[in-house]
């Protein structure tokens, strides 16, 4: 006879095991600090390649104006505010990636936790009872 619990329970680790499953085990392979350390580097690079397009689309955009502007124009000031654009980009894009991926692996640690939780519980049901192998 089947038992309906524990078709239950392997349904809804097969289902976790092919969707976040994957994702989830190479996340708890990490540290919760390194891993944090590894996405905001990550961030880090990726935030400084989109500035820098953002940065050369505006200049494309405008470039008849840097042009007639280039030689009247203050450098010093204008390397100041892109560094300060910089700065401030670059915090808000890491702000939101710390966010992002702290959820993340809290929110994969809970799902891990369920699943050793069903592991156990499927396991402790096949626990040496002649009644429920047949």
């Amino acid at each position: 006879m089947l038992n309906e619990e524990k078709i239950r329970i392997m349904t809804r680790m097969a289902m976790y095991e092919a969707n976040a499953g994957k994702a989830d085990v190479r996340r708890d392979a990490w540290f919760k600090g390194d891993y944090l350390s590894k996405e905001l580097l990550l961030s880090f690079l990726v935030g400084t390649a989109a500035f820098a397009v953002l940065a050369g689309v505006y200049a494309f955009y405008h470039i008849e104006t840097l042009m007639l502007t280039l030689y009247s124009m203050d450098i010093l000031a204008l390397a100041r505010g892109v560094g300060l654009r910089y700065v401030l980009f670059m915090l808000c894009f890491e702000a939101v990636t710390w966010i992002v991926c702290s959820l993340r692996y809290e929110r994969g640690e809970e799902r891990l936790r369920r699943y050793c939780k069903d592991l156990r519980r499927l396991s402790d049901g096949y626990g040496g009872k002649d009644s429920d192998r047949k």
